[in-house]
């Protein structure tokens, strides 16, 4: 029950009331009051009235009382000095007056001795062979708890340190015994042994942080120079194309202004007729008015000459120059270095690290001619209906399938692997809003504007590629394109939401090889990963980039 008072309570139990330090060496009167040896032993030096009584209860005892140690008190206040980091001073159990402290006990005599009696002890040869150690009122631990006897054989078998009696009358009978000494040896040189594997260890991880260290250091070294080239570079073709739209800007500029002066001058001149041609008109006019003969006669004869010029149908007027083609070619120009940039065969490690996804099929979609592996990646053709469930989703008239995650925004890359690469087969993405049931061109991928493919089929039209032809279409709102590329089995889908651009390309090791681009102005709703298996010998794969 004290263990489990507060501290000040408990320190109060274990306080000597003449003292008043922690118990030392405690012993217990008839009373039932308990003191330090050393306190009591003083107490009664010289008693009054030849009498000894308890300091406490002040009880008489008519001769010395024999002195009793209070182990159980002894043991516990050695133990709360423990806790509480007090150092725990053992008195010697020999000493007679002042109790010098104990700085050895002894187990065979289970009693603590101050240096003074230690040295005559070891000088005694009945004592030569008894342990000792460092000072402890508590024996227990070196006590075999089954007989009380000293601890002095180790058990190799159960692993324990047990008494003389154990291996003779014990469980331990028969067992493969040896000497504390003996034992501890043992243990001692395997700890070594242990101790310099766990050093070697210690070695080999250092080496390996170090190495590992030294890796991260030299990465992030080559990725700062590579962003370094990499920007110099960009820069440089930054630069180059800035530098081509202030030229193309300040040739248009030219044109502008010759074009729009030779217009000028061409509307002064024009002007400047027309003025002529109103005064010459006015003139006339006025001439018209004219009763008298004779006058109208005379007025008539002095106009001939205008009146010819004027009335003579006008010459063609030049036609301004022509800014169409001028413009037009500048915009092709533009066109193909555009093109020329983003057709650039790009990286497929950089492409699949930066912006691969690794999406799943969505089971709810699928046709009932395709089966879809347990981990939903593969979708393969079959010659029997699968029992799917009912779902609006689900589209009931081609071998198409799509996938459950979708992109609204920024760039997503994907990758599928065709096995049968000759069969029929489609790859592409779509918005979640096409139709899903029947067979018109709205449910079939490519065949309308809500979805994007390269597929393998025919180009003389849209339903003939399902006749089994070779070659490789792009195909968008029911337009056919017929490729002229050679594909590995290995087709990348890359999309730029937000830029309108969906791009297919051949995978071939760490390159990508540009099948072809749709450029959309924006997209209406999210794109989805879609395919389609159009014979039971095709499957495809979607390959994992995480």
């Amino acid at each position: 029950m004290a263990a489990g008072l507060p501290p000040e309570w408990l320190e109060e139990e274990l306080t000597c009331p003449v003292c008043l330090q922690i118990y030392t060496d405690p012993v217990i009167l008839n009373c039932k009051h308990s003191f330090c040896r050393a306190c009591i032993e003083e107490s009664w030096r010289d008693p009054e009235s030849g009498t000894y009584s308890c300091p406490e209860c002040r009880a008489n005892y008519s001769e010395r009382p024999v002195l009793k140690r209070n182990f159980k008190l002894a043991n516990i206040a050695l133990k709360y000095q423990a806790v509480n980091g007090t150092p725990v001073a053992l008195p010697c159990n020999y000493c007679t007056r002042k109790k010098l402290t104990a700085v050895k006990t002894c187990l065979k005599c289970e009693a603590s001795m101050c240096s003074k009696h230690l040295k005559h002890h070891r000088e005694n040869a009945v004592f030569k062979n008894h342990p000792l150690i460092d000072p402890t009122a508590d024996m227990s631990t070196w006590k075999c708890i089954e007989h009380k006897k000293l601890l002095e054989i180790y058990c190799k078998d159960d692993k324990v340190c047990i008494c003389c009696l154990c291996p003779v009358v014990g469980k331990h009978k028969n067992h493969n015994c040896v000497s504390i000494s003996e034992g501890e040896q043992e243990l001692r040189d395997h700890l070594q042994q242990q101790i310099e594997k766990v050093r070697t260890n210690t070695t080999s991880i250092q080496a390996a942080l170090d190495h590992l260290q030294t890796q991260k250091e030299s990465t992030q070294t080559l990725i700062r120079e590579t962003k370094i080239q990499i920007q110099e570079k960009c820069t440089a073709i930054r630069k180059y194309f800035e530098n081509e739209e202030k030229e193309a800007f300040k040739y248009l500029d030219k044109v502008q202004r010759h074009v729009t002066g030779e217009i000028d001058a061409q509307i002064l001149e024009l002007e400047n007729k027309m003025e002529a041609f109103q005064k010459n008109l006015s003139d006339f006019s006025d001439l018209l008015t004219k009763n008298d003969k004779l006058i109208f006669i005379q007025g008539f004869n002095s106009m001939g000459l205008r009146i010819k010029e004027a009335s003579e149908p006008l010459a063609p007027q030049p036609p301004p120059p022509d800014v169409n083609k001028i413009t037009t070619d500048k915009i092709n120009w533009v066109q193909k270095q555009y093109e020329a940039v983003s057709q650039l065969e790009r990286d497929r490690d950089i492409m699949a690290t930066v912006y691969g996804q690794t999406p799943t099929l969505d089971v709810d979609t699928a046709h009932r001619s395709v089966i879809l592996s347990d981990d939903k990646r593969v979708a393969s053709g079959s010659q029997f209906r699968q029992p799917y469930p009912a779902s609006r989703k689900r589209f009931d008239s081609w071998g198409q399938v799509l996938c459950s995650e979708g992109t609204n925004g920024g760039r997503s890359y994907w990758e599928v692997e065709i096995a049968g690469v000759r069969g029929k087969w489609a790859v592409g993405v779509c918005y979640g809003s096409i139709k899903r049931k029947g067979r018109d061109t709205e449910c079939l991928l490519g065949g309308s504007s809500k979805s994007w493919i390269v597929c393998s089929g025919s180009s003389s039209n849209l339903w003939s590629y399902l006749s089994g032809s070779r070659s490789v279409l792009a195909q968008h709102s029911g337009n056919i394109t017929d490729l002229t590329v050679r594909i590995s089995s290995r087709v990348g889908v890359f999309v730029d939401f937000d830029a309108g651009i969906i791009s297919f390309y051949s995978v071939s090791g760490s390159k990508l090889n540009l099948i072809c681009t749709f450029q959309q102005q924006t997209f209406s709703e999210a794109l989805y990963l879609a395919l389609r298996v159009g014979d039971w010998n095709t499957s495809l794969s979607l390959c994992s980039l995480n």
